[in-house]
């Protein structure tokens, strides 16, 4: 991801933050950021630059691949437990998926403050999108996104990524269009 299109999604986020200061009900104090795109593509990596970059205290990242429940990605559990709690402006508390251990563990708090970036391949899912304020889209190459996605894993898990992973998400783009209300798309080519 080129400096520039790292500057134009922060542009874009400090120009909602200031209107959304000037109008918005002043029991929200914090701004939802949904980065989403394929597997690999750089979302997290998006999601750290943007948590490095920002001169607001208490960035806070919820993966969607906390959200994992071993079989299937839980996002009812992310919409009430993290989204509804935020909302309410109480603080969300939640068990992240250990991808190791393969299981639940390790409780999590974000507080309803400052800007909480939503990341992961389901980041924009219909079920989140009203309640994101920013939503931005990493697009990458299949064959770059498998390359990263085996380096990250280990080649053990290629053909994991080949015939599950990469089918499925193309499966939930083709049927929820995430990409169609991305309010900007970075190339993720470059890290």
């Amino acid at each position: 991801m080129a400096e520039t299109q790292l500057a134009q999604v922060l542009a874009l986020i400090d120009r909602i933050v200031e209107s959304d200061s000037e109008r918005r009900d002043r029991t929200r104090r914090f701004v939802t950021v949904g980065i989403g795109g394929h597997g690999g593509s750089g979302k997290s990596t998006l999601a750290r630059a943007i948590a490095r970059s920002r001169s607001v205290a208490g960035v806070q990242i919820v993966a969607t691949d906390s959200f994992w429940d071993g079989e299937q990605f839980d996002l009812p559990r992310l919409r009430t437990q993290v989204l509804d709690a935020l909302l309410r402006g109480e603080t969300a508390v939640y068990d992240e998926w250990d991808w190791h251990a393969k299981r639940l563990n390790q409780s999590r708090a974000v507080e309803p403050t400052g800007l909480v970036v939503i990341e992961g391949v389901c980041a924009l899912h219909q079920m989140f999108r009203a309640d994101l304020d920013v939503r931005v889209w990493v697009d990458a190459p299949h064959d770059l996104r498998l390359e990263r996605g085996v380096a990250r894993d280990g080649e053990a898990m290629r053909s994991t990524w080949t015939d599950v992973w990469m089918p499925s998400e193309e499966a939930y783009v083709a049927r929820d269009d995430p990409v169609a209300v991305a309010q900007f798309i970075v190339d993720g080519m470059r890290p």
